[in-house]
């Protein structure tokens, strides 16, 4: 994005306040890193008076939360999608491959593919290898219900877009190749194939912000409770599936294998923004 550069601020330094009122007031902008600082870039140098105001008010503590309305705001969904597009492209694709669904039937071989390898040979290590990477990754962008898909597509233009703020694209890519690839693969050990849906993703960044927004403090703005949340529904859900066998439906396998490779990622990708230090 080429534009005037307006502030610069060590990564620590929260710039949410000043970002919220900015979009708020329609100013287009975005903060990009640069030397180990936090660098205000402005679309229009016109827009430079209400900036200065509001840097002004930022700086001496005065901003409170911008005020936001409820109602669908075309204008707000395209500042979002400008501000985060890798999360708006995996939203596109996961909901093109639920409309390519409906209109051939092609995928369903996806499903029958690995069936007469389960369970004799779920034990073999052979048995991956030759299914290789797309045969065992492929089902996370499968969905079965409109209901399957706008949950999954909703937490992932949440969790996405969080990561996307702070800088961290390339994690996004590890956490969707990887969590889809581990909650597949102990889906497929447990049950066997014929499961879909991105949920296992959808467990890993859940697993990945919450970790490391309470160790490293990495403002992702992902509320404490969810991780919590997410976990208990899935214990829940194991627990009755193992009461009842296919009680929930849900592929709990898909669920666990995502949030436990989430947590993995959550400690070894390198930590580059910290609200304040873990050692304190």
């Amino acid at each position: 994005m080429q534009g005037l550069a307006v502030l610069a601020a060590p990564l620590e330094t929260d710039l949410s306040p000043l970002t919220e009122h900015l979009w708020a007031q329609r100013i287009v902008h975005r903060v990009v890193e640069d030397n180990q600082q936090q660098i205000l870039i402005l679309a229009d140098p016109a827009d430079i008076p209400r900036v200065e105001n509001l840097l002004q008010r930022w700086q001496a503590g005065e901003l409170t939360p911008a005020a936001t309305s409820s109602r669908f705001s075309p204008g707000r969904l395209i500042q979002r999608i400008w501000q985060t597009p890798v999360a708006a492209s995996l939203v596109l694709i996961l909901v093109c491959v639920f409309a390519w669904q409906h209109i051939s039937p092609d995928w369903i071989s996806w499903l029958r593919e690995s069936e007469g390898l389960w369970p004799e040979a779920r034990n073999r290590l052979s048995t991956y290898t030759d299914l290789g990477f797309w045969a065992l990754w492929r089902p996370t962008i499968l969905h079965f219900s409109v209901l399957h898909i706008l949950f999954n597509a909703l937490w992932v233009w949440i969790f996405v877009g969080a990561i996307e703020k702070q800088g961290e694209r390339g994690a996004i890519l590890a956490l969707v190749i990887f969590c889809g690839l581990g909650g597949n693969l102990l889906q497929w050990w447990v049950a066997g194939p014929a499961f879909g849906g991105a949920s296992g993703v959808v467990y890993g960044l859940c697993a990945y912000t919450g970790l490391r927004q309470t160790r490293f403090r990495i403002p992702y703005g992902i509320p404490k409770g969810v991780l919590i949340l997410m976990v208990v529904m899935m214990l829940f859900t194991i627990t009755g599936d193992t009461l009842i066998p296919g009680l929930s439906g849900i592929a709990n396998g898909g669920h666990l294998g995502g949030l436990l490779v989430g947590f993995l990622l959550a400690v070894v990708w390198p930590v580059t923004k910290r609200g304040q230090d873990e050692s304190r």
